[in-house]
This record gives structure tokens, sequence and C-alpha cells, in this order.
């Protein structure tokens, strides 16, 4: 039916238009029927809308009557290339609708199937967040539902030194909840967007040493081995975030690793960038060491060590906010090596070009 139709609307737009336009252009109208139909319903309709096109352009356009033989021959060999043409140019026009309607078809798929993923996603997501909350958060409630529960009992007599320590223990799980909510606010301010840095031209050296006398004591009896140059580059980096990665590296070792450990911290320049590198001789790492920085990951050897499995991934959120990374190894012979790379900016530093200017 869409080729009648199509048809004898290229008919009546010829008829109207034949006092305008010569007869070979008329033939164009007649194609551009036959190719709307091939483009709307496919093959067949279009092969009915060729012949019905060829018909009426010599019923309504060819005097076959007044025409010798020799005349209507040739007549004949133009209406059936005419009719050739129009069924070639309708079936290419019919494949790249097949091939067009595919393609959507696919794209349908794979946008349902990204729809799908990510909301599989979302859901683990969801259940990691509410499993790590629900751990991390619901110990240290215990804790200080507990102590503080027992300090203000008229019913428990307790000695100052045991009063002492569950003040202690207040504020050591007061501690671990604050660090919990640091942790998640943290990560959702990184990947909420562009994160403003607060950069400037920062000595790395000077930021390990900042942070060393506390960790120091905090990780003894582990020994801590600096392994610096006497000379680094400055860098331009946030050192508040810089001084965050360090320590998250610095207290998952206090974690993982036996007290007996030895830590080394060293750095390496290289033309386009800085390395900073923390290795320890603990028991390392089975799992890839990528799956290390994803969100909410604990890994392997964690058991029940306390943690919500977000020091890593805010480790890399924030070295990718410098444009750096940071990539975890195994040590030899064991022990892990965490490496973390800033970026040498291009242009000079201000103390390099004080002394050009000199």
């Amino acid at each position: 039916m869409l080729a009648i139709i199509t048809v004898a609307a290229a008919s009546a737009a010829s008829w109207f238009l034949q006092r305008y336009v010569s007869l070979p252009n008329l033939v164009l109208l007649f194609m551009l029927a036959v190719v709307s139909v091939a483009y709307v319903a496919g093959g067949r309709a279009a092969l009915l809308a060729s012949v019905l096109a060829s018909l009426a352009y010599a019923g309504l356009y060819l005097p076959i009557g007044y025409l010798d033989a020799a005349e209507l021959s040739q007549y004949a060999i133009t209406a059936v290339i005419t009719m050739a043409m129009s069924v070639f140019i309708s079936q290419l026009t019919t494949r790249w609708r097949d091939k067009a309607l595919e393609s959507a078809e696919r794209a349908r798929e794979l946008d349902r199937l990204y729809r799908y993923t990510r909301e599989l996603e979302t859901e683990r997501l969801r259940n990691s967040v509410l499993s790590a909350l629900s751990h991390d958060l619901r110990t240290p409630l215990a804790g200080l539902i507990g102590a503080s529960s027992s300090l203000m009992s008229d019913e428990v007599v307790l000695t100052p030194a045991a009063r002492q320590g569950l003040v202690g223990l207040i504020y050591d799980e007061s501690r671990r909840m604050q660090a919990l909510v640091e942790n998640l606010l943290e990560l959702a301010r990184l990947e909420s967007g562009p994160v403003t840095l607060q950069q400037d031209w920062q000595a790395l050296d000077e930021i390990i040493g900042a942070v060393m006398p506390t960790w120091r004591a905090q990780l003894a009896p582990r020994q801590i081995t600096l392994s610096l140059p006497d000379e680094l580059p400055l860098l331009r980096f946030d050192p508040r975030l810089i001084e965050r990665v360090l320590v998250n590296l610095l207290e998952n070792i206090g974690k993982y690793t036996p007290p007996e450990a030895h830590v080394v911290i060293s750095t390496q320049v290289f033309e386009d960038r800085v390395e900073l590198a923390i290795a320890d001789d603990g028991p390392g790492f089975s799992e890839e060491p990528d799956q290390l920085f994803k969100k909410f990951y604990r890994g392997d050897s964690a058991g029940p060590i306390p943690g919500a499995g977000l020091g890593l991934a805010i480790c890399r959120a924030i070295l990718e906010a410098h444009h750096g990374h940071i990539r975890a190894e195994r040590g030899q012979p064991r022990g892990a090596v965490f490496i973390l790379s800033l970026p040498r900016p291009t242009q000079a530093s201000p103390i390099t070009q004080d002394e050009d200017a000199s």
C-alpha cells in the first residue's frame, strides 16, 4: 500500500511540475519515491515501487501510440535501465536502512547493558558502604557506650587506673570514628568533581620530615630508614593532601606488619617526575595490586583488623588530582612497596629562576 500511495503522489507531483521541469528531471522524482519506500518499508515494497514508478512514467510521458518500432525499442531500453537503477538504488537504501536499524538496536543493547552494570556496581557499592559503616561504627560505638556507662554507674567501683583506662578507651574509639568519618568525607570531596588544590612550591623531604617524628613513635618498635638524596627538586602540590597520603600509607604499615618489620622510605628523581617509595618486609599481599585501591576493599590479610578500606582509595584520588599516580608492588623477597609519583612541572621553580637571574 505504501508503494502505491508514494508512486501516486510522485505521479501527481510530476504532472503538476511538467510545465516547469524537463522529463529527465521528472525521472529523478520517481526515483526519489522509490528510495523513500525503500527507506521506510524495505526491499519488497521498494521493488514494487520501482515497477509501478516505471509504468507510471511510461504511461504519463511516453507517446507509445505514436512511436515506430525503432523509437519504441529505444524508450524500452531507457525504461529498463531506469527500472534497474531504481531497483539498485532501492536495494542500497534498504541495506543502509537495515544496518542503521541494527546499529541502533546494538546501541540500545549497549545502553541497557551499561545501565545494568551501573546499577549492579551501585548496589555492590551500597552494600560495601553499609557493611563498612555497620562494622566500623558499631565497634567503636559499643566501646564508647560500655566505657561511658561504667564511668557513669554508681554501682561500679573503679580504681583510678581502671578509670583512666576507660577514659583512654573512649578517646581511642572516638578517634577511630573521627578517622572513618573524615575518610568518607574526604573521598566524597575528591570524587564529587574537580578538586581545588592549595598548590605551592614544596619540598617533598620537608613533608616527610614533618610526619616522621609522630610515626616513628606510633610504628615503634619497627625500624624506619630514610634513604633520601641531599637535594630534591621543588614540586607543586597541596602539602595537606600529600601529607594525608603519607599518613595513610604509614597507618597501613602499622596495621598489617609485625612489630619487628623494617620500613624503608626512598625517593627517585626522573626527568618528568619524582617517585617516593615506602617499602616494608611484612607479609605483603596476595591479590592483584590494582585491587588494593578500590573503594571499601579490604585485603585478604585484613582479618579482624579495623578499617573501612578507604585509605588507599583516597591516596589514589589525591595523586590523580595532582596528575600523578600511585601503584603497589610485591617486595623482594617479601613485603609490599607502595610507590607514589608526582609530576615535575615544566616551568622552572622559583629557586631555579632566581639562580638563573643571578
